[in-house]
């Protein structure tokens, strides 16, 4: 399958356009058209919103396959669970599901053997976001659907229910849409995708929890986004967001003020300047210093001792401090299992 795609994006207030491929599925020469892609803006966690498609596409062969789609979302929002994907189109109207984890992506059969959600992760990883705490969500129709040697039209409409974790969080949605055939895979000569790509608009969901900034460039980041205390955690530190230029010089190092454990304790005295607090930059200008450490040791954790949370800052070789936003707030970094 050999795609081309026009694309025409229009906005509100309310509504940001972003380019999603969800019907067309041909083996050779097809020409897409996308519009009226409408997603909203914003939205509060537990409530249900609507993302709606509409596109168009003409082929010259006909074929015969399942309609799939993905579409990358925050992990907290547990999209497998809390959406329903429908369609209506000139062809007739279907249903989708999500799709078994143990049907394998054709394009990785004989090399990695991945299923949908990973080999998109794999291939188009977490689009416009910087945070990786996002997950490949994806949908087949429940059945084939005939598509003849012409053009047809169609809607597509993602009912979903933001925000499972009641977290605020804020990223850039993602898809992808492919049939069962080909998958992933490249097609023709010269090969071209037999798939479609395109990343979308920034969302905020408002909770009463956490702050998930997904998407934004952050001060201090950390991967993976949530860990345990026996997981390695490398922390980055973007010096060009610190617009007061608070921090002086390059040597910088990782302060934490406190860690807090399930037994109520507050353990103190890891802010020092170190070989063991040290960032270090990634090059001569680049302006991000990491450093990775195994929160067990670097805390000096017991083995009945647990840790929840840690609040710390980013200190220069003078005692210098930056915290959340520019300001003397520590960072908070919370451990949990995905």
């Amino acid at each position: 399958m050999r795609p081309y795609f026009k694309i025409h994006i229009k906005g509100a207030i309310i509504w940001k356009a972003c380019a999603l491929i969800v019907l067309a599925v041909f083996l050779f020469c097809c020409q897409f058209l996308i519009y009226n892609i409408k997603q909203p803006a914003t939205a509060n966690a537990g409530q249900t919103i609507n993302i709606n498609t509409r596109d168009s596409a003409l082929s010259n062969v006909a074929s015969t396959s399942n309609y799939i789609v993905g579409i990358l979302l925050p992990k907290g929002f547990n999209g497998a669970s809390n959406m329903k994907v429908t369609y209506t189109s000139s062809l007739g109207d279907g249903n989708m599901i999500p799709i078994s984890p143990t049907i394998i992506e054709p394009s990785t059969n004989g090399s990695t053997h991945l299923n949908y959600s990973a080999s998109m992760m794999a291939k188009f990883g977490i689009g416009n976001n910087l945070v990786n705490d996002l997950e490949w969500v994806v949908f087949i129709g429940t059945q084939a659907v005939n598509i003849p040697n012409g053009s047809f039209t169609g809607n597509v409409n993602f009912q979903l229910k933001v925000g499972a974790d009641n977290n605020t969080t804020i990223f850039k949605t993602a898809f992808v849409a492919c049939e069962s055939s080909d998958g992933l895979n490249l097609g023709g000569t010269p090969p071209a995708p037999d798939y479609a790509f395109n990343n979308g608009p920034r969302m905020v969901v408002n909770g009463t929890g956490d702050l998930n900034d997904l998407c934004d460039p952050q001060l201090t980041s950390l991967v993976p986004a949530k860990s345990l205390q026996n997981d390695f955690v490398t922390l980055t530190y973007n010096e060009g967001l610190d617009t007061l230029k608070i921090l002086k010089g390059n040597n910088l190092y990782l302060c934490v003020d406190t860690a807090y454990t399930t037994d109520g304790s507050k353990l103190t005295g890891f802010c020092s300047q170190s070989a063991k607090t040290q960032l270090t930059q990634t090059s001569a200008s680049s302006g991000l210093y990491t450093i990775t450490f195994w929160p067990g040791s670097f805390l000096g954790l017991t083995s009945s001792q647990t840790i929840t949370k840690m609040a710390y800052h980013i200190i220069d070789a003078n005692g210098n401090k930056v915290g959340l936003g520019d300001t003397p707030s520590p960072f908070i970094y919370k451990y949990a299992c995905e």
